[in-house]
């Protein structure tokens, strides 16, 4: 019975002295250390009955309290019942425990006694300000006014701070109060300058609210403290108040000013006065400035009269006014305001404004925020909300510290998108010991954002002041400051700093400059800078920051398998084995680029980590692409005890017509390289198809089939026999040693696990899958649009599909599970789709499914082969124009559409007005392509939105010359391809010289034209250039960042 109650104080108590452990007080005394014993359990103070209570129990209170030591243990409610329920009762302690909660006692609630048998104690320590030495002045520093900022103490002639540990309302009322500041403000969300090195003189401070100055509260010895100083204590008075109102935020208007509250006169009463007010209190915008005391007659001073603010002020007492008591009004005339109260709802008790523990202001108190449910969601919301960016990471419990505060039964279901959190759908919480008191939701904003990089831990760095975002310039920019930036974001502890515009550049203002961080700072805020929007720079020297990232793989033998470790709170963490599974791995091996996950090690496989912590990939879409997409957070302590391992494949394959073909790279050394074709069959490729899960090798080419590569050669003189699963499993020459060179690249070209078979082209058919070494179809149910493009996109057929749904009956299988809200359009493969079960059984309506990928459709038409002609261009499907079409043109839309031969080309919108923009480009087909658009690929590149720019003109591919290519001309060719935007225009042949014709010279786009067609450009075939000039792009996503490491 003991230990089970000892438990139950452990879980949902909190502390004065340490926050592990049940709260006690003492009230009804001369002093916090002599009075009634209370303990605050499940919500609400409760007494101790007086049985068994004696001298040892006594000293465990006065320790717990740090009262010194017990004088006397009370009985018979000496200082008064409190008009308290009895929570305790036969309380046995041996008097050395630390706390109340480590003795044992009845269990909560159960006793036999009346509340005039309330125990209490006398202690021998006093507060703190009790002894005359300790009589010091206080002072709040750092802010605009004397009114809020950082609470300093002068002690010894030096002024030092407080520790922020357990400091709350109530201390804070005790301070407004003996500083003549009115009252707590509802708005706690200001900022100050910090304190640099100053002492730290108070710790554990404990108010009950009522004192008078802050000498009577109790607290640790002077000096005595286990902070640092970041935990510094702050406050936020407000000598306003809003008297009668329906709301906190509207109401008559009073201020205190000589330890007394009185009105305003409504002569000159505007609406920028009432601005100030709502501002100073926290209350967003002024909706009205009333007078004739709309909100009822004050009974005190009139203090001010004739205000005159701008409404730019932070403060009244900063507009220029009358002098203080002097008016010719009366209560009748009192002035008034109604505010917007947009926010109830602050952050308490983070290391920036826009981290915390979430408190809602409800039923005239601040109470925290449930965290069961609360997730990133939520987070997002929230930190939109309050004007913080993005969410970084949604920790829970009592990470930002235990509250004495309640804990607010409100569950909120946001779906991410919404402004504020009171759009989100919630409900009261019913039933369930979901919510502990002392515990509470939490979130971790960033004031900053990486853009246009591949993952949201790459990019060009913007940083958000005064609600709007602005970029960084590079003066004085260097990898410490790199650092900061990607701690601050979760994304590792590695970084890469550097100019120019690999991720594009910012269009908005340029906020900072030389900024000059040490690299250990929590926050670039904490680092020296030029003032906010004083630069001497352009654009064009925007930062870019490449981040290690939030996961990486540790102990292994490759960047490729190892431990897993996650980014959280400032250090790196390994995962724990409970249900770790291959799926979990699919997604580690994606966000680190290394192919498909071979296995799952769990038992701590690559060594044990001693902080590791567990996550849930429930809570997570198994069809992401990277793990940072999901919820993480520490779920708490592992049942197993063991490390999460991982083993990717490291080889892919690059410039082929699908994942599945294309020259053979491998990554080694934290570089891709290729494979010398010595020796290279197709026991060889089957070993490379096998590790890529593309099914059998069809086909092991030499001679730089799919294009010559351009890093290192890593292997020569490969021998495998085909039955292994990885191909460094295969005897070989040592890594890196060959005789060849990059024209001797080795390719491959796999089966695949996917197909389409018997339609008109390469792109269309009917979709089988490799499943148990079958071929089998797939039944049409569930199958949609999203998994229609994933199709199209695995095959290297990238246009936007057009779903017949025709019925081949080939097979009468089916794969089971296949099912839209499972697979997103963003997906690169069908088996990042949720196709983890196979079933084979009759289809049962007969219908399997087959695709058409096409960038054209007819609409309005009696069928599917007739109406007008649309292409998918920039984002929206366009009609076009009529001039300059002909047979010739509609013969090659039939063509790709599988319709047959082109019969008529009717004019004059005879299918009808289309809805978007308006083609004006004029095809100019031959009547022999197999696509309708098909003039426009990108060659050689790191994958398909990366490579030499080349364009189809009279039957032949040919190149562009890199006279006055820039970003613009990019800018084009990326959205026509659909590969986001332009991050680099590259010239100088950068992906290798073309061989066929130059067909285009200084092209002039403005980036805006939905196809490269109409941008301005010289003749085509005219130029001045050789292929060693020809153009390429890199497109977002694929200027991709160094794998940074320790030590690198």
């Amino acid at each position: 019975m003991w230990l089970s109650l000892s438990i139950t104080f452990l879980v949902m108590g909190s502390s004065v002295a340490e926050s592990d452990h049940m709260e006690i007080r003492l009230e009804g005394g001369p002093n916090l250390c002599s009075g009634r014993v209370e303990v605050f359990i499940s919500g609400e103070w409760t007494s101790v009955c007086d049985d068994s209570w004696g001298i040892e129990e006594a000293m465990v209170v006065c320790r717990q309290l740090g009262c010194g030591s017990a004088v006397s243990a009370t009985h018979e409610a000496q200082f008064g019942n409190g008009n308290v329920s009895i929570g305790l009762d036969d309380v046995r302690c041996g008097g050395t425990e630390s706390t109340l909660s480590e003795c044992p006692a009845s269990p909560w609630g159960e006793h036999d006694c009346s509340r005039e048998e309330t125990a209490g104690v006398v202690c021998s320590g006093q507060p703190w300000g009790s002894d005359p030495t300790h009589q010091t002045e206080i002072r709040l520093a750092g802010g605009l006014n004397n009114c809020y900022g950082r609470v300093e103490l002068l002690h010894h002639g030096e002024w030092g701070t407080i520790c922020g540990d357990g400091w709350g309302t109530e201390e804070a009322t005790v301070v407004c109060q003996e500083m003549g500041c009115g009252t707590v403000s509802m708005d706690q969300s200001r900022t100050w300058n910090e304190s640099g090195a100053s002492p730290i003189w108070l710790d554990d401070v404990h108010c009950r609210g009522t004192e008078s100055s802050l000498h009577q509260c109790s607290a640790s010895p002077l000096g005595r403290h286990d902070c640092d100083s970041g935990e510094t204590a702050s406050v936020v008075c407000s000598e306003l108040r809003l008297v009668n109102g329906s709301s906190n935020c509207s109401g008559r208007v009073e201020v205190f000013h000589n330890e007394t509250w009185g009105t305003i006169c409504d002569a000159g009463w505007d609406l920028q006065d009432a601005q100030v007010v709502c501002r100073e209190l926290g209350c967003g915008e002024a909706l009205s400035a009333s007078g004739g005391a709309q909100f009822g007659r004050g009974a005190g001073p009139i203090w001010l009269e004739g205000m005159s603010c701008i409404g730019k002020e932070e403060s009244l007492r900063q507009c220029p006014k009358g002098q203080w008591g002097e008016h010719s009004c009366d209560h009748s005339r009192d002035a008034s305001v109604e505010c917007t109260d947009p926010r109830k709802i602050r952050l308490v008790n983070g290391f920036s404004r826009c981290s915390g523990r979430i408190e809602v202001f409800q039923n005239q108190e601040w109470g925290t925020l449930c965290d069961f449910e609360w997730d990133l969601n939520d987070a997002r919301v929230l930190c939109k909300e309050l004007g913080c960016g993005d969410v970084i990471s949604v920790p829970w419990g009592a990470h930002f510290e235990r509250t004495r505060s309640p804990v607010l039964p409100l569950i909120f279901y946001c779906n991410g998108t919404e402004d504020a959190l009171n759009d989100c759908e919630n409900y009261p919480m019913l039933g369930g010991p979901y919510c502990h008191q002392g515990e509470g939701a939490g979130v971790v904003c960033s004031e900053l954002r990486l853009v246009n990089g591949p993952n949201r831990c790459s990019g060009y760095l913007e940083v958000l002041y005064n609600q709007q975002w602005g970029t960084v310039c590079d003066i004085g920019w260097d990898t410490h400051d790199a650092q900061v930036v990607c701690r601050e974001l979760n994304c590792g502890d590695n970084a890469k700093a550097f100019g120019g515009v690999c991720y594009g550049q910012g269009s908005g203002p340029i906020w900072l400059e030389n900024v000059n961080c040490t690299g250990e700072e929590i926050a670039l805020a904490e680092c020296p800078k030029s003032p906010w929007g004083k630069h001497s720079c352009n654009h064009s020297q925007d930062v870019n920051v490449e981040c290690s990232g939030q996961v990486r793989l540790a102990n292994g033998s490759s960047l490729c398998s190892g431990r897993l470790e996650v980014f959280l709170e400032q250090q790196w963490k390994s995962i724990c084995d409970d249900d770790w599974d291959l799926e979990g791995s699919e997604i580690v091996c994606r966000t680190l680029n290394c192919g498909h996950a071979l296995s799952a090690p769990r038992g701590s496989h690559f060594g044990r980590k001693y902080n590791t912590i567990k996550i849930r990939l429930d809570f997570c879409n198994m069809t992401t692409d990277s793990l940072t997409n999901c919820d993480l957070r520490d779920w708490g302590p592992c049942d197993s005890g063991g490390s999460a391992g991982v083993i990717c494949s490291e080889a892919h394959l690059v410039n082929g017509t699908n994942r599945c073909s294309g020259r053979v790279e491998l990554f080694h050394n934290k570089q891709w390289g290729t494979v010398c074709d010595a020796g290279w069959d197709t026991y060889d490729a089957q070993v490379v198809c096998r590790e890529l899960g593309c099914g059998n090798a069809l086909k092991a080419f030499r001679g730089a089939h799919h294009g010559q590569g351009f890093g290192p050669i890593w292997l020569e003189g490969v021998n495998c026999t085909g039955k292994e699963t990885s191909l460094r499993e295969c005897p070989q020459n040592p890594w890196g040693e060959h005789h060849c060179n990059h024209s001797q690249d080795a390719s491959v070209e796999c089966t695949g696990w996917i197909r389409l078979i018997n339609g008109s082209s390469h792109c269309s058919g009917t979709v089988e899958v490799l499943h148990n070494q079958h071929w089998k179809a797939i039944c049409d149910k569930n199958w949609g649009l999203y998994e229609e493009h994933v199709v199209c996109r695995e095959m290297g057929c990238k246009q936007i599909p057009w779903n017949p749904r025709s019925a081949r009956l080939l097979s009468k299988y089916r794969v089971n599970r296949l099912s839209i809200p499972f697979c997103k359009w963003t997906a690169n493969d069908l088996a990042e789709c949720n196709l983890t079960d196979f079933k084979e059984e009759s289809c049962s309506h007969g219908r399997t499914v087959a695709v058409t990928c096409s960038g054209t459709r007819l609409v309005n038409g009696s069928n599917r082969c007739s109406g007008r002609v649309e292409t998918f261009l920039h984002r929206e499907w366009r009609s076009w124009c009529l001039d300059e079409w002909d047979l010739r043109d509609a013969q090659v839309v039939c063509r790709e559409l599988d319709c047959g031969e082109a019969e008529s080309v009717p004019g004059r919108s005879f299918f009808g007005r289309g809805e978007g923009s308006i083609t004006f480009d004029e095809p100019k087909c031959l009547g022999t392509e197999d696509a309708f658009h098909k003039y426009l690929r990108l060659m050689n590149g790191t994958s398909p939105c990366s490579g030499r720019v080349e364009v189809f003109h009279n039957d032949t591919w040919g190149t562009i010359c890199d006279a006055g290519w820039d970003l613009q001309d990019a800018q084009v060719v990326c959205s026509q391809l659909g590969c986001g935007k332009a991050s680099k225009a590259l010239g100088g042949a950068h992906y290798g010289q073309g061989s066929g014709p130059i067909w285009l010279e200084n092209i002039n786009c403005t980036g805006e034209e939905a196809s490269l067609k109409e941008c301005q450009k010289g003749i085509w075939g005219e130029h001045s250039c050789s292929h060693s000039q020809d153009a390429s792009v890199e497109c977002s996503g694929t200027c991709l960042p160094q794998v940074l490491f320790p030590g690198t």
